[in-house]
């Protein structure tokens, strides 16, 4: 959404330069007017200003010094000055302004400041637009880049699926990662076992960060290596080998993973004489596809964390054929379904439309037929469900209705006799109920917010109605409003407003004697000329001829 303000204290000249420009329909575009230049600073202060169209002879404040105050609160602001004489000195002063993009006669009519109103627009636009944009990006994004590539690469392992790999290399390019997303990846994971010293998160973030630098320098040599932060008490490392022309790829795969391997007691090492900090390290055996890092990362973790004692320094290194590949099987599934569970809550919490129950139903067909044999693992899944529709109560505030309307209190009668068919269906009619009742709380808040819009217009119609300020009474960005609005009711809200303005002028004129200027100020025109015109374009006679048609 973009604005722009027509200033001038002649109200012929703004009427008249409002018109033309609402007859023009400028895309995306409110326009707001000021009779003084007092009045321009109240919208100066309260909104922001894209384009300013203004006379420079104004009483209390011309609009040279007005300019100084748009300069500073508007810096990108695009103003074009008007004038009825050809000011020499006016028109020295605004060129040396970096806001002042024409200098206009009022004599040069519509043909120069329509043409003059675009251009700023246009410069507006491609100040804001990426390409603008690039040499920003190039200065800001190192400043932000770690903290990109790390929530890329943890989202890496968080993917479950092929389809969430497709363009990772895109992703990889964007953010300067070296990783080639066709490659594959020898994974690595590091625990510190005590913080000793370091008591606080920065101090702890801090030495995290340094651990990271040191695993990267130390395996650069002869691989490509991230290093990024998992939580507060681990990093996972991403290798890959660098490209040997006269060595066979398994090979080299082979050697590169026997330098990783031993590289990780020297990272130890270097940690416990720098930092004092006792660091475990465990990596996979070999290297694996992109798509497999989740898991072996979950192995990782836990082989770490399973074998812990306090200040050890452990050392593991997991080879596929050392393990059990029914444990290992059941673990995968777990941590599948754990990710699921994470997406099923989220879309519920967002409203995705159905995408909710065909993850649902993903999350169902990971189990048995007949739900999990374990006794264990049976409540393990219905924890997590339990836990899951819970989060999702609460956070929508339906938990107390939830008792009484969605018979919430029967998951607390589940029991090892309870079918596991009960139990599904008992969830997939919890959540439907859920996303049931999110529909008819966004229907009534859709309701009542256009209730809100429609009292405030009927009730304002002498006062400001641009779409700032309605947006301010609703609490919404300008251009949301008026998009939702139009997508809502099917017209646009300043439509609306001309309606009431219309629906209201015939009332008045009807079951009234009031005078048509009085009339035109009650319905928030400050021209009398301008309402004239108004009223006989929208009803086809003027309001004095509507008038005499229906008196008796």
């Amino acid at each position: 959404m973009y604005r722009l303000m027509i200033i001038d204290d002649e109200p012929i000249i703004v009427n008249g330069l409002h018109e033309y420009f609402t007859k023009r329909s400028l895309p995306d575009v409110e326009i707001v007017v000021a009779y003084s230049a007092l009045e321009a600073l109240s919208w100066l202060n309260s909104i922001k200003i894209d384009v300013v169209l203004s006379d420079i002879c104004m009483p209390e404040m011309d609009g040279m010094e007005l300019l100084g105050r748009i300069e500073r609160q508007w810096p990108r602001c695009k103003v074009i000055l008007l004038t009825g004489h050809d000011e020499f000195e006016y028109a020295i002063k605004a060129v040396r302004s970096t806001c002042v993009l024409d200098y206009i006669l009022k004599t040069e009519g519509m043909d120069r400041i329509g043409p003059a109103v675009d251009k700023a627009f246009q410069m507006v636009k491609d100040e804001l637009s990426v390409y603008h944009q690039r040499e920003w990006l190039q200065e800001e994004m190192p400043k932000a880049i770690n903290q990109l590539q790390r929530q890329l690469l943890l989202d890496v392992l968080r993917r479950t699926e092929p389809a969430g790999f497709r363009g990772l290399q895109n992703e990889f390019d964007a953010l300067k990662l070296q990783l080639k997303a066709s490659e594959p990846v020898l994974a690595v994971s590091f625990f510190v076992e005590e913080w000793g010293k370091y008591k606080s998160l920065y101090e702890r973030n801090l030495m995290l960060f340094a651990i990271g630098n040191i695993v990267e320098e130390l395996l650069s040599s002869r691989t490509v290596v991230k290093c990024v932060q998992y939580d507060g008490h681990s990093l996972v490392g991403f290798v890959q080998a660098v490209e040997q022309p006269f060595i066979e790829a398994d090979r080299h795969q082979e050697l590169t993973a026997s330098f990783v391997h031993g590289t990780l007691e020297t990272v130890q090492q270097v940690c416990r004489d720098l930092f004092q900090i006792p660091l475990s390290a465990a990596a996979c055996g070999r290297f694996l596809p992109m798509e497999e890092l989740a898991r072996e990362v979950q192995r990782l973790r836990l082989a770490i964390i399973n074998g812990r004692s306090r200040g050890a320094e452990r050392l593991t290194i997991l080879n596929r054929q050392d393990a059990d590949q029914k444990k290992e099987a059941e673990q995968n599934g777990r941590l599948t379904a754990q990710f699921i569970l994470e997406q099923l809550q989220q879309s519920v919490l967002e409203g995705s439309g159905g995408e909710w129950s065909e993850l649902y139903s993903k999350l169902i067909r990971l189990l048995p037929e007949n739900g999990p044999g374990d006794p264990f693992d049976m409540l393990l899944v219905r924890q997590a469900l339990t836990k899951c529709s819970l989060v999702c109560l609460e956070e929508l505030g339906l938990k107390d209705r939830a008792v009484s309307e969605a018979n919430l209190l029967t998951m607390l009668e589940f029991g090892g006799e309870t079918p596991w068919s009960e139990i599904v269906a008992f969830f997939q009619n919890l959540l439907e109920w859920i996303q049931e009742k999110r529909v008819d709380r966004l229907r009534l808040e859709e309701s009542n917010l256009i209730g809100r819009i429609h009292y405030f217009v009927q009730n304002h119609l002498r006062s400001d109605l641009s779409l700032s300020r309605i947006a301010r009474e609703v609490s919404l960005n300008p251009s949301y409003l008026s998009r939702w609005y139009k997508q809502t009711t099917g017209k646009g809200l300043s439509d609306y407003i001309q309606e009431v303005r219309i629906a209201r002028g015939k009332e008045l004129l009807h079951t009234t004697s009031h005078k048509m200027h009085e009339i035109s100020e009650m319905l928030g025109f400050t021209d009398p000329h301008y309402f004239f015109r108004f009223f006989k374009k929208t009803v086809g006679c003027t309001p004095q001829e509507f008038r005499n048609r229906i008196s008796p």
